[in-house]
């Protein structure tokens, strides 16, 4: 199992609809989370630094498995008037941070 986390921004003034949003993830994106073999996903917040991490088994399947979902698309649209996603060129994906500690 792979431990991933990594770095998004609130962009200015966008915290309450932020929450709002996630309190009510759509179903099809939380089912297609699942589906992709995520597990134990949670998002925090330090200011505007918004740090999520999940759990999954092949995290090049999961990758290829949501750039599939028409629902990731139109999620990841919704998204982008409030956050930087942070994404790294070389991955396409957010930047991801460097596990220096894990107690299992």
């Amino acid at each position: 199992m792979e431990r991933v986390a990594f770095t998004m921004r609130l962009l200015p003034g966008a915290e309450a609809e932020y929450r709002e949003r996630h309190a009510h993830v759509w179903p099809e994106m939380l089912q297609a989370l699942r589906d992709g073999g995520v597990s134990n996903y949670s998002i925090y917040r330090l200011d505007d630094r918004l740090v999520g991490v999940f759990d999954v088994e092949d995290f090049d399947r999961f990758r290829a498995f949501m750039d599939a979902q028409p629902v990731n698309d139109r999620w990841q649209a919704d998204m982008a008037r409030l956050i930087d996603p942070c994404t790294d060129p070389a991955t396409g994906f957010h930047r991801r941070l460097e596990e220096i500690f894990r107690l299992d």
